[in-house]
């Protein structure tokens, strides 16, 4: 009798908690995976009308899903509203699938924002707090939201890993942008315990790896955030990753501009922002002046409103895709 009455409070939480799911089944043909960054409470959000036609298995928030910090103070209260007014613009449908998110600066509590964060305990637990983590969830007792969770797809051990890019990260080379790769190999992005972790993490023997980095990976060529920054710390990671022998695929947001990039095996996935882009007028100066573009650039950046797509067929062929703000797919790559 006990363990019916746990089972339906177990259901009737799953319903009404944002990420928790009673069920997350496989499509008999596809597991399909969404992702998107830079998500303001601020404004409307058109864009989950086409991503709720994708029929996700799961969507992953990969930073600045709020815009709650206070440039001035760097204090809280803005982020507790931020998170407030993002609750109610949320979809129900999300709480149908499975849901993980790691954070950026915005919702870190920081523009920018790295180890020197002088409120990271307390947007810690705020983040936690709202995207409704278990109090036994390892995350409420280590320094970072960073996690791992291994799922089978299909008879595919597959390894979804977020990082905390911003709790532990080392000053950058500049206080303004752009910002200059360092050459201080003392300074880190991830901090030793973290590193520890995730070298732990990619020594598994998994089928595919899947790395959440707010900021981007494999890109050197802009003055932005990026492990380019940080040169020592991005050959690290990519070594990490070889060494592993796992295919690896990354994903990241941040740029509020978009882009599929490929370096030797490593695919990654940039995808930003959902609903703040860039104004017309500035990208295209921006591209007329200053085109982006990098050796490891497959096709162009897209700047309007975009999200991300990861799907796994039962063959085990892989398929990613950078869409618009209505479902139609601007560039794509496939893997098998």
């Amino acid at each position: 009798m006990k363990d019916n009455i746990r089972l339906l409070i177990t259901l009737l939480v799953c319903s009404f908690l944002p990420g928790l799911s009673s069920s997350t089944a496989i499509n008999s043909e596809h597991y399909v995976m969404g992702f998107g960054s830079c998500l303001t409470e601020k404004r409307e959000q058109p864009i989950w009308s086409a991503i709720k036609e994708e029929n996700l298995q799961e969507f992953i928030f990969m930073g600045d899903n709020v815009y709650g910090d206070n440039e001035e103070t760097g204090e809280l209260d803005d982020m507790k509203v931020a998170y407030a007014l993002q609750r109610e613009k949320l979809p129900d449908w999300l709480k149908e699938i499975k849901v993980n998110a790691i954070w950026d600066d915005h919702d870190y509590g920081k523009n920018d924002g790295g180890k020197e964060y002088l409120f990271k305990e307390q947007a810690q637990e705020l983040f936690l707090d709202f995207w409704q983590a278990p109090l036994d969830d390892p995350r409420r007792n280590r320094e970072g939201i960073y996690f791992s969770e291994v799922r089978e797809i299909f008879n595919l051990k597959v390894n979804l890993i977020g990082l905390d890019t911003r709790y532990h990260r080392s000053a950058l080379g500049q206080k303004d942008k752009p910002y200059s790769p360092v050459d201080d190999e003392s300074k880190t992005m991830l901090g030793k315990v973290q590193w520890n972790w995730l070298e732990e993490e990619l020594s598994q023997n998994n089928d595919l790896n899947i790395i959440v980095s707010s900021i981007q990976v494999i890109p050197t060529n802009h003055g932005f955030e990026k492990w380019g920054n940080f040169p020592h710390e991005r050959s690290r990671l990519l070594k990490l990753i070889e060494d592993s022998k796992v295919p690896t695929i990354i994903v990241s947001g941040d740029r509020h501009k978009a882009g599929i990039y490929k370096k030797g095996d490593v695919i990654e996935l940039t995808s930003s922002s959902m609903n703040k882009p860039l104004p017309n007028y500035i990208s295209k100066i921006w591209d007329l002046l200053n085109k982006e573009t990098d050796a490891h650039l497959i096709g162009d950046m897209y700047y309007p409103e975009n999200y991300g797509i990861l799907s796994i067929n039962k063959n085990g062929e892989i398929l990613i895709e950078l869409k618009d703000i209505n479902g139609k797919t601007y560039n794509s790559i496939e893997l098998k």
